[in-house]
């Protein structure tokens, strides 16, 4: 499928989003990435504690949902200071899934990327 191709398919899913789909959207325009002050049991409810994160769901593993750790923070700082970005790490981190809801908050949060592309590379070292 070339680029054009899925701009048309985009497109065409655009148009048939409900309004009520496209205002579940609007409300993560603005939203922090993550409230990195928010701890587990802190006593704030979700409500008190709204970022895109807590918006879509905490991460889980096997039906737990966990905040986001220190290193994840470190990677969210890198990415705002470097363009591009080379993660060699051990599996299971939860890096792919920190990446994708990255990516994911970039396009929700604003249209400043709009029309802009994105890459993931992955292999196995």
């Amino acid at each position: 499928m070339t680029l054009q191709n899925l701009s048309k398919v985009l497109d065409k899913y655009e148009s048939q989003l409900g309004s009520a789909s496209l205002e579940q959207f609007e409300l993560l325009k603005g939203l922090p990435f993550y409230d990195w002050q928010h701890k587990a049991g802190s006593g704030r409810n979700h409500a008190q504690a709204i970022s895109f994160n807590h918006a879509i769901g905490l991460p889980q593993k096997n039906g737990q949902p966990f905040p986001l750790f220190d290193y994840e923070q470190l990677v969210f700082e890198t990415l705002h200071k470097h363009k591009h970005v080379w993660i060699k790490k051990a599996t299971g981190l939860g890096i792919t899934e920190f990446m994708l809801r990255y990516m994911a908050w970039l396009c929700l949060k604003d249209n400043t990327l709009r029309g802009s592309q994105m890459c993931i590379v992955t292999g196995q070292g």
